[in-house]
């Protein structure tokens, strides 16, 4: 019904859409990074009752590409993102299924050498997580479809400046609802899916934390996120619907408690898939941590891709705005514009190109920013 690369999407979001498109129809292409089936599970399966045996999985991106910037830093550059996953299961005699899977970086600039690292339970009643992943809410969400470097995860920030104050823990560069706590540690459960419609809903204890220390109280805590989405095949049509919700505490009593809300949608057809999103975030960044930057506002995208046989192409509007720095007037906004193609030469091995423009205007003096950027390179799934 849904194309045959379902059970990859469960391992991570930040490629899946762009591969669907890459492979051909418009069917598999509906299938965005935000699904997540409960009666798939893990690529690395074993006989019932034998030990988890990892195997091994990720990505690789490797590209080439030129920026325009009017900060001046016009430039050449190669830039390279690359996940590797361990990841196994088992099933025992009575159905019910246990694996693990931790996600290594091939690049730490941010210095988080472990992306994901989180074991999970799988049967009739549906799914359970837990560990460091993404949340239910952004798990589930839908956005407007890119087959190129990526529109709706700050990534064109790689390539023009990001000068403001904001950034994709907020909508401003980001529809999927993270509000700073991103991979922390939390619990999630996943129902099964009844008649196209899947719920799933997860607890954050803190937001940020990912290790064994003790809550601080200096972040965001006691964080719960909801997400729904609805999957159904319409005669011809492919229909994928989306909402999230997600809220923790203020850290140290304060008052600015975060909060959050998504929706989305893809629609499918005769090769095009139309897509859109839309969030509003409240709250401050660092999770909580940085009273002074607030991330009060609102975002959506909205595009179109067209696939066929290994090819596919898209065109993605993204905006954002956010209050930014707090006791500034006016607000942080952006504007992002996407041309992208993709071609699969071979199975796992794609060549992908983005054409971009973006403005960014920043709330403080002196943090606008406009630019441009053509980027293509090689995508290679194993």
């Amino acid at each position: 019904m849904l194309g045959p690369h379902l059970g990859e999407l469960w391992k991570g979001t930040k490629l899946s859409f762009q591969r669907q498109l890459q492979h051909g129809t418009a069917r598999t292409a509906l299938v965005t990074a935000s699904l997540f089936a409960v009666t798939l599970g893990g690529s690395i399966g074993a006989k019932a009752e034998e030990p988890i045996a990892l195997g091994v999985g990720g990505y690789m991106e490797q590209f080439f590409g030129y920026a325009d910037n009017d900060t001046d830093q016009d430039h050449f550059d190669q830039k390279s993102d690359a996940e590797v996953e361990f990841s196994g299961e088992t099933t025992l005699d009575n159905g019910i299924m246990f694996g693990a899977a931790v996600v290594l970086n091939g690049n730490t600039d941010d210095e988080e050498q472990i992306a994901e690292s989180f074991a999970y339970v799988e049967g009739d009643f549906g799914r359970a997580e837990i560990g460091s992943r993404d949340n239910a809410a952004a798990i589930m969400q839908y956005a407007a479809p890119d087959v190129g470097i990526g529109l709706n995860d700050g990534d064109v920030s790689d390539w023009v400046e990001n000068t403001t104050s904001s950034d994709a823990d907020s909508a401003f560069e980001s529809t999927f609802l993270f509000l700073g706590e991103d991979k922390a540690n939390k619990i999630t459960y996943f129902t099964p899916r009844f008649s196209g419609l899947q719920v799933g809903v997860s607890y954050i204890p803190e937001f940020e934390r990912d290790n064994n220390a003790q809550p601080s109280e200096d972040l965001y805590e006691n964080g719960f996120a909801v997400g729904v989405n609805f999957v159904e095949t319409l005669g011809d049509v492919d229909l994928a619907l989306a909402a999230g919700f997600l809220t923790a505490s203020a850290p140290n009593g304060g008052d600015d408690d975060a909060e959050g809300y998504s929706l989305g949608f893809n629609v499918g057809y005769a090769g095009f898939t139309v897509g859109g999103s839309y969030a509003h975030t409240e709250g401050n960044a660092g999770g909580g941590g940085d009273t002074g930057t607030s991330f009060d506002g609102d975002g959506y995208d909205i595009g179109v891709a067209y696939a066929w046989d290994s090819a596919a192409i898209s065109l993605s509007y993204l905006h954002g705005e956010v209050e930014g720095l707090v006791g500034t007037d006016g607000d942080d906004e952006n504007d992002t514009v996407m041309l992208s193609g993709s071609y699969g030469i071979g199975p796992g091995i794609d060549v992908i190109g983005s054409v971009f423009a973006v403005d960014y205007a920043g709330d403080a003096a002196g943090s606008d920013n406009e630019g441009w950027g053509i980027v293509t390179g090689l995508v290679l799934s194993f």
